[in-house]
Order: C-alpha cells, then structure tokens, then sequence
C-alpha cells in the first residue's frame, strides 16, 4: 500500500507526506504551534531539536524500516504529525508515538482525519491487527482516544519530560480488517 493510494483512499484536504530532513522547517512550525502540548508533557516550549527527533526518534531495537513518520498538511500548510513504529511492542500491532495538530486548527476536525489515516497505515500497510498509544497523564487527550476507539490497558509506565516528571498510560485497540 503506497502513501499516495492512502492519501486518494482517505476524503478531505488531508495530505501526508513522509517526514524527511527535507521537511524539518515544516515540521518546525508545527511544533512550534503545539506550545501547550509542551509545556504540559515536557514542562518547557523550547523544542529547538524536536523536528530532528521526531523524524529520528524510535524505541530502542526498533529498525528504521519500522519507523513511520509523516507530516500533514492541509491545503499545502503543515498542520500536523504523525509517528508510527510498526511491530512495537510485538508483530502485528503499531504504535502510535505522536499524533498532534497544531493548537492553532484545533476544532477543525483534524485530530479525527488525521487518525483515520493513521489506522488506513497501520491496517493496510503495516497489517497490525492492534493498534497502541500511550498518553503522558498530563496531557488532557485520554477522551480524544476513547472516542477513536481506544481502551486503557491497566499498563502505567513512568514518563520524565525536559523538566516533568508524569506517567504514561497506555491505551489499545483492536484493528478490524
């Protein structure tokens, strides 16, 4: 399944492209747009290295070639991101390391569009049967999740931002085919 068939497949102005080095200023401007996020899960806006991270960033063991990370865009505009790591934890279920849109097109409905392209990745290309996410306890989005879907698991995990110490909880769903 290639990026450009999920893009025709999904309806809406959405389009993702795959993050590359070439994308790091609009990725730059996304997350220079998600200064709440920050500073509720790091503690801090100074993102000044998170565009590199974020197209670099994978769990330790995880290969490159299963690192999916994109960046939307709306009209030509970057409003969002995306990370996925295929076969993390385990083969056939994907996680979600990041999806935000930037806080200034809140209330659009792009949080929603933007995870339906995700699951379209994650079914269709990466043939996960179990979508995973975890959610830092300081950051108000655990609603956004349950209505996508997503359930809490009972696994906590301990999550230490620039300067916040929280709590990861993490939160599954079961992929239909």
């Amino acid at each position: 399944m290639t990026l450009r068939r999920v893009n025709a497949m999904a309806r809406g102005p959405l389009c993702l492209v795959r993050a590359s080095p070439d994308a790091l200023a609009d990725i730059g401007i996304v997350f220079d747009d998600l200064r709440a996020y920050s500073r509720r899960v790091d503690g801090t806006e100074d993102r000044a290295k998170a565009a590199r991270a974020f197209i670099a960033a994978r769990p330790p063991g995880c290969d490159i070639r299963d690192k999916h990370a994109f960046v939307a865009y709306r009209h030509g505009v970057p409003i969002g991101l995306l990370d996925i790591i295929g076969g993390d934890p385990r083969s056939g279920t994907a996680f979600i390391g990041l999806l935000a849109v930037r806080e200034s097109e809140h209330g659009a409905g792009l949080g929603r569009a933007l995870y339906a392209r995700a699951e379209l990745i994650m079914r269709l290309r990466l043939k996960a049967r179990t979508a995973r996410l975890a959610v830092v306890e300081a950051n108000p989005v655990i609603e956004f999740w349950r209505t996508m879907g997503f359930q809490l698991t009972g696994e906590v995990k301990p999550y230490e931002g620039a300067a916040v110490r929280s709590r990861s909880l993490l939160m599954e769903k079961p992929l239909c085919g």
